[in-house]
């Protein structure tokens, strides 16, 4: 049986509450993304609907919360108008970052995990850094109802790129204290630590990993390093190496980095990965179309000797 002790408190819901658009019930939030959809398709943008964004065929997202939250204190009957002046306004823009200030820019600039498989042009993001197998560290800027992924030339104008990585690496970190964000211990005999927001940077949370586990759980070490799983953009899965149950925990993250790799928006990674002193090692895989343990050799001693 899963036993979670809350950490973060979540706003109050009932049976009918939408899970994604909290100020929705379920059946107000399907007429609000329909009329989005619709909207979106006026303006010659055919899109995707997920519970909490849609995404274009070029790949951009626009958020539905702060639509969602100002329809929610509308009536029904205004929602068209309001959702309509709202994709006008996302969409008309042109989509160059050059038309953002400095100020702005840097304010909503993060480091941002990305499957590599989402980036369209891997020559414009020189400086992306590889994570893991699959996992991409690059910039991104939070417009905040899409996000956009400057390119090497977009960055080179507007200062030095590790002055610029240091400020969104801070910015990052600043969704610790946002109060956006929701974490669980989830214990199947095991526990493990779940992190979840409405933020599309919290699973990059990974990329400042050591910050998260002070502020969430109070640990200062690294100790024998973090078993980690970023299964889709909104959820962050974490456990230190400190007791032999790690090996169980373990197992319990993996099925629910698959399940939520294959069920949520924007998914990253099913895999669980081992993390110590920032390098991060594959523990798992789902190449043979199921989840299993794939135990690193440095990590089976080092449970071994727990």
């Amino acid at each position: 049986m899963t036993r979670r002790m809350r950490i973060f408190s979540k706003r109050g819901s009932t049976r009918l509450v939408d899970e994604h658009l909290t100020y929705f019930t379920v059946t107000e939030a399907d007429d609000f993304r329909r009329i989005v959809a619709t909207s979106f398709a006026t303006v010659g943008r055919d899109v995707a609907v997920y519970p909490d964004h849609v995404e274009d065929r070029g790949g951009t997202t626009f958020g539905l919360w702060n639509i969602g939250a100002l329809c929610a204190g509308s009536e029904p009957t205004e929602w068209p108008a309001l959702i309509d002046e709202h994709v006008q306004l996302v969409t008309t823009p042109p989509r160059d970052l050059a038309d953002l200030s400095q100020e702005d820019l840097e304010e909503g600039l993060f480091l941002h995990l990305v499957h590599s498989g989402s980036i369209r042009d891997p020559d414009e993001l020189a400086y992306a850094r590889v994570v893991a197998p699959g996992l991409l560290e690059v910039l991104a800027v939070d417009l905040p109802d899409s996000v956009a992924t400057p390119s090497r030339a977009e960055l080179a104008e507007r200062g030095l790129l590790g002055g610029l990585i240091d400020g969104a690496r801070s910015n990052l970190r600043g969704l610790l204290a946002s109060g956006t964000l929701d974490a669980d211990v989830v214990d199947t005999g095991a526990a493990y630590t779940a992190v979840s927001g409405q933020s599309v940077f919290t699973a990059s949370l990974a990329l400042v990993l050591q910050d998260v586990i002070e502020h969430v759980s109070g640990e200062t070490f690294e100790g024998h390093g973090t078993l980690v799983a970023v299964p889709f953009r909104r959820q962050l899965l974490y456990r230190s190496v400190d007791a032999p149950d790690a090996a169980l925990a373990l197992r319990s993250m993996l099925k629910a980095a698959f399940d939520g790799y294959r069920s949520e928006p924007g998914p990253l990674s099913p895999n669980v990965y081992w993390v110590r002193s920032s390098r991060w090692v594959q523990v798992t895989s789902f190449e043979s179309g199921k989840p299993r343990v794939i135990l690193d050799r440095g990590l089976r001693e080092t449970l071994k000797r727990l």
